[in-house]
């Protein structure tokens, strides 16, 4: 029904092979490839389908000694769950390591008089022009290899408890790349996973990463904590693959390729309650005048036209809840949040209409 390849303006987009009524379904993205909700609402969105009841919090929690900080609407997503995210076994007790040691750390550093993590990498005078971002990364690795005790956050205990009592979007981020990391583990199993749905196919998207940091530079240091904290904590057998690069792939991917986890029905007053990442729905560019309406049922999101679409045009979305603003305000809104300014042909005739 589609294909996706290079567009005109840059990057690749979906382009109807043939003629698509309106109001057919062209692409359902099944599961996430990974996803965190929100440690603010981890209690009241269900860890499966993404309900969420006004704040009130589920009762149903993984069976056994480890919760992994999940909650579920019933014993039957609870049990979907476990069958289709984490059949292996694999999945669980890392969430659950990060569970219990960032709230450990947070217990440690409240009975100490050691004082919050202060930043030590990202200093005052850093230039973040350039490569400045590798090189700083390409330090931290030093670091973790060193034998020093006070230049090593994994070896200086202090240092290291500092990190691992993360704060909360820090906490959010863990979950996020743990997720990914376990699927790329994974990979070394299997040989019928889909493309979309493995790491290459995850790390087709595009990297915002410097885009991100250079709109908000303290992530940067935020970041860094959250590599180092799964340098310590995950298991040996998934250390190989935490690394740098793979860390600043998932969250440079995460920035402007994921679909938020938004409350139900959705109205400018929804909640975003998580992040989701969907490779195989990424390639749908934002227009703002979409052929094309995004909508999540449970924790799958579907793709549908909204009008006739014709062979070999792009089938857009809209990236938000814009498209009743003006067009000078969507050219800023998206520009700060998906680091583009959108030539689609609305904007084109209402910007010269303006002008």
């Amino acid at each position: 029904m589609f294909e996706i390849r290079p567009t005109a303006y840059g990057g690749r987009g979906c382009f109807a092979t043939c003629e698509i009524a309106r109001g057919t379904r062209v692409h359902c993205a099944t599961t996430p490839f990974t996803a965190v909700i929100f440690r603010d609402f981890r209690k009241e969105v269900c860890g499966y389908c993404f309900a969420y009841d006004l704040g009130r919090a589920w009762k149903v929690r993984l069976g056994g000694t480890e919760t992994a900080g999940l909650w579920f609407c019933s014993e039957g997503c609870r049990e979907r769950w476990v069958n289709e995210e984490d059949h292996t076994g694999e999945l669980v007790p890392v969430l659950e390591l990060i569970e219990q040691t960032v709230a450990l750390a947070r217990r440690k550093l409240q009975s100490s008089k050691a004082g919050e993590y202060d930043e030590d990498f990202v200093t005052e005078d850093f230039s973040f022009e350039d490569d400045a971002i590798d090189k700083l990364w390409e330090q931290v690795d030093g670091l973790l290899t060193s034998n020093s005790v006070t230049a090593n956050p994994l070896r200086n205990p202090i240092l290291k408890n500092r990190i691992l009592a993360l704060e909360d979007i820090e906490y959010d981020s863990a979950r996020l790349i743990a997720v990914a990391i376990v699927r790329l583990f994974l990979e070394t199993y299997t040989s019928s996973t889909p493309p979309w749905f493995t790491w290459s196919g995850f790390a087709g998207l595009e990297s915002h990463e410097k885009d991100l940091i250079n709109r908000l530079p303290a992530l940067l240091e935020s970041h860094i904590r959250v590599y180092i904290f799964l340098k310590a904590v995950m298991p040996k057998k998934f250390q190989a693959f935490v690394t740098s690069a793979n860390v600043r792939a998932v969250l440079g991917r995460e920035s402007a390729n994921a679909f938020g986890i938004w409350q139900l029905p959705l109205t400018t007053e929804s909640e975003c309650l998580g992040s989701s990442i969907f490779p195989s729905a990424s390639y749908f560019n934002h227009s703002c005048d979409p052929n094309v309406i995004k909508t999540r049922t449970g924790r799958q999101m579907h793709f549908t036209t909204s009008r006739f679409v014709k062979k070999g045009e792009e089938l857009c979305i809209s990236y938000g809840m814009m498209l009743t603003m003006a067009a000078k305000a969507r050219q800023d809104l998206l520009q700060e949040q998906w680091y583009f300014k959108c030539g689609c042909g609305r904007c084109t005739i209402e910007l010269a209409t303006a002008a």
